[in-house]
């Protein structure tokens, strides 16, 4: 006898399931406030790095506020792109910071180079006249 319990292969429909909503993190109150404060500290930080005197106090604006970000984000603070934007702003200012400090000291070196020689000269000038 034949062995007539051939099956045909049950061919299922994809089961599609119903999309979760994306990762919701905790509601924060003071988001709004908190990251106004840090972001416009790390623009400031950025605007003035290119200054003289302000490069220097860019980095220590940077760096703080860069330290405050952190705390705030290890006390459970959310982590949105406005948190990064601000983290990469700050790092952005601190080592633009570093960068014009000493571009201005090298600069404020080279400028005393050329008015001690200019004393020199004059000095030199009216020694050979006397």
């Amino acid at each position: 006898m034949e062995n007539n319990n051939y099956q045909q292969p049950v061919y299922q429909q994809p089961v599609y399931q119903q999309p979760q909503p994306p990762y919701q993190q905790p509601f924060d109150p003071n988001y709004a406030v908190i990251v106004k404060d840090f972001l416009t500290k790390a623009i400031v930080s950025c605007a003035i790095s290119s200054l003289p005197v302000g490069s220097i106090i860019a980095i220590n604006m940077a760096s703080k506020n860069r330290k405050a970000l952190l705390e705030y984000l290890d006390k459970g603070g959310l982590h949105t792109e406005k948190i990064k934007v601000c983290s990469a702003l700050s790092r952005g200012g601190r080592y633009s910071g570093i960068g014009f400090t000493i571009f201005w000291g090298i600069y404020l070196i080279y400028f005393a180079i050329w008015i001690a020689a200019a004393i020199f000269a004059v000095i030199a000038s009216a020694a050979g006249q006397i």
